[in-house]
């Protein structure tokens, strides 16, 4: 390794801090650039300047299953920086403990399965708080669809014990904190975050949606449930 690359590789272990911030984003040109500050932060100043697209290649491969690597970590960072970091993080303490070079792509697989078991017992947990009687609703989506009608996701939530009063609310919750999305007509899904986190476009979205309307499961939550069909 050059001196920059050894330089790196030994920032690497200031990752092991979690970044507490309690912002959530919506640019991931943004977050691109958070990472990369954060991660030039131990080197020489004259290496601090780099840009992200020449600092990224040298961590991690350039494409995972055909998409780019530092995209398909934003896309299941569900555009909060401390996801991004954590998901990094997960999949650089892979890549290290096997003495690779840089993130391969079994070691980004690994880290985010590691971050998606993570996020799922935070997100239960939560849930839990608001509706106590909801306790391990989302270990209910176990080997389920993706991709979910309204029908059959009101069944599900009801399936799981959850008073048919309340179903619209755990719902709202689910799309809130970006578990599910909204998708009508084959359109892209939205999520909380494309709409600047305002739960009534998504409402809105949802109620017009009619038999078109799917609920999409964000790919952050996939892979702790069993979930590997692609969104389609």
């Amino acid at each position: 390794l050059c001196a920059f690359e050894q330089d790196l590789l030994v920032s690497f272990a200031g990752l092991g801090k979690e970044m507490r911030v309690a912002l959530d984003w919506t640019d991931p040109d943004l977050l691109r650039e958070l990472l990369r500050l954060r991660l030039v932060a131990t080197l020489p100043p004259a290496d601090q300047t780099i840009i992200f697209d020449q600092l990224w290649p040298k961590l991690c491969v350039s494409h995972f299953n055909g998409e780019e690597t530092s995209t398909f970590v934003i896309e299941r960072s569900l555009m909060r920086p401390r996801n991004m970091i954590k998901i990094f993080s997960h999949a650089k303490g892979f890549a290290s403990n096997l003495s690779h070079p840089k993130i391969s792509e079994k070691d980004l697989e690994k880290g985010v399965l590691a971050y998606s078991q993570d996020l799922l017992v935070e997100l239960d947990h939560e849930l839990t708080d608001v509706f106590p009687v909801a306790r391990d609703l989302l270990y209910h989506f176990i080997d389920t669809e993706p991709v979910q009608s309204g029908e059959s996701l009101t069944k599900l939530i009801a399936d799981a014990g959850i008073e048919i009063h309340e179903v619209a609310r755990v719902i709202d919750f689910l799309l809130y904190y970006g578990i599910f999305g909204v998708r009508v007509n084959s359109g892209e899904a939205f999520y909380i975050f494309n709409v600047n986190y305002d739960l009534k476009v998504l409402q809105i979205r949802a109620a017009r949606g009619g038999e078109s309307l799917r609920y999409v499961m964000n790919q952050a939550f996939r892979p702790a449930l069993g979930i590997r069909v692609s969104d389609t």
